[in-house]
């Protein structure tokens, strides 16, 4: 499970809702994939200024269409997400500890060099499928990455759309 900043023009009105911390407006794009890199579920539409976590409770309260994982299953999700029952995220750095979490500090930096580095570096490496499924959306659907011409309640439509076409 992820969130995604995707592009909309919205009135000027309205911009501080959709306003990010790129200096733009966009909306903030929830979604959950497979291992084949198949959306299961996308929610379409919170404000960017929206929290992860607060897009999380509003599909969860709003949408009948979003299902918790079976028991004893998990969604992995990133540190912008609780690690609460059926949703599970890295271990954190505290005041007396570094944990490094991006695949990154891992390619170029020493092995794992403990048990929460090395839970970090397998969680890491299967949240990149979700990653790399947005980095094929937005290439396939460039629109998605452009300033829309359309009122944002059309550009949501145009998004819910594209997500139906690509899990046909």
């Amino acid at each position: 499970m992820d969130g995604k900043h995707v592009c909309v023009k919205v009135k000027p009105e309205l911009q501080g809702m959709y306003w990010n911390r790129h200096d733009n407006a966009s909306l903030n794009i929830m979604a959950i994939c497979d291992l084949n890199m198949l959306f299961t579920y996308i929610w379409n539409g919170a404000p960017d200024s929206c929290h992860d976590t607060v897009v999380l409770q509003i599909a969860q309260q709003s949408d009948s269409e979003f299902h918790l994982p079976p028991s004893e299953k998990y969604y992995l999700v990133d540190s912008g997400y609780p690690n609460k029952q059926g949703f599970l995220a890295l271990y954190r750095s505290s005041q007396n500890r570094v944990v490094r979490y991006h695949m990154s500090q891992f390619y170029f930096g020493p092995p794992p060099r403990n048990k929460h580095e090395l839970f970090n570096q397998c969680h890491a490496s299967l949240r990149s499928v979700i990653e790399r499924t947005f980095g094929v959306w937005k290439k396939k659907w460039r629109i998605l990455s452009d300033f829309p011409r359309y009122n944002v309640h059309v550009q949501k439509r145009v998004k819910q759309q594209i997500y139906q076409m690509e899990n046909i």
